[in-house]
């Protein structure tokens, strides 16, 4: 029988965790710019399984496969989770692809803050402010919101959202007014989620594998890409660093997240 030797690998990029947390833009994009520059890379596949997280990380990564599946094609395979920032990432690609019990959705962004000033005022902990304008300290922890923060932070968070639902219209080739109906913020099993149109396929990440290799024109060898693991995480273990990452988040004064 006649084997037809096909040349070329598959890239498999890892992008596991939170973003903008344990997965940084920092960390994705130099693994990006190699799979771009590597000539026997022919295709890649996103091995998503990430809640979604901070926006400007997310959108980020996005826009830096997006460019990239210009010039190689890029599939999404969701393992586990495709949610919201996570789910950004997969329209980054040609064809999404997921395991029966993966979990994807929950397209929509959110702010959330502490409030303090109850506490405070018990702890008889006065705040002085001085500022130039009435919404330089919207949002702030130490006094509560007025209708005013409320009615200008709601704004900042819609403006992202409608970019949001643009980038899943544009990738998943459905009019805003449908997408729309479905980015309520909620989350959908994979069957669900392909019979809304969210995903194409559900399928393994052999079934992505085979499919790279098809529009690729290339062999089912694979090319991992993974983000480097930091020292602190691989001395002090998952757990601790995981601690450290939701320690260092909430020392944020504001964080904008998308999940």
């Amino acid at each position: 029988m006649l084997r037809i030797f096909r040349k070329g690998k598959i890239g498999i990029l890892k992008i596991h965790g939170t973003i903008g947390s344990n997965i940084k833009y920092d960390q994705i994009y130099p693994l990006i710019l190699k799979i771009k520059k590597n000539k026997s890379i022919k295709v890649l596949i996103l091995d998503i399984n990430s809640p979604g997280g901070g926006v400007t990380d997310s959108d980020l990564i996005f826009s830096s496969l997006n460019e990239l599946n210009k010039t190689k094609p890029v599939i999404a395979y969701v393992q586990g989770l495709g949610a919201s920032g996570g789910y950004l990432v997969a329209c980054a690609s040609r064809r999404i692809i997921a395991s029966e019990a993966s979990i994807l959705g929950s397209i929509g962004v959110i702010s959330v803050r502490p409030v303090l000033s109850d506490l405070l005022n018990k702890l008889g902990v006065k705040i002085n402010v001085n500022k130039t304008g009435e919404y330089k300290d919207s949002g702030s922890t130490w006094r509560k919101q007025t209708k005013n923060d409320s009615v200008y932070l709601q704004q900042f968070i819609d403006d992202y959202y409608t970019r949001f639902i643009q980038i899943v219209s544009k990738s998943r080739k459905e009019d805003i007014a449908t997408i729309k109906e479905i980015a309520d913020g909620k989350i959908y099993w994979a069957p669900k989620a392909k019979e809304l149109g969210l995903i194409d396929e559900i399928g393994d990440i052999n079934t992505a594998i085979n499919y790279a290799s098809k529009i690729g024109k290339c062999s089912k060898d694979i090319v991992l890409f993974k983000p480097k693991v930091s020292f602190l995480r691989k001395f002090l273990g998952n757990a601790a660093s995981s601690f450290y990452d939701e320690l260092s988040n909430k020392l944020l004064s504001e964080r904008i997240n998308l999940n």
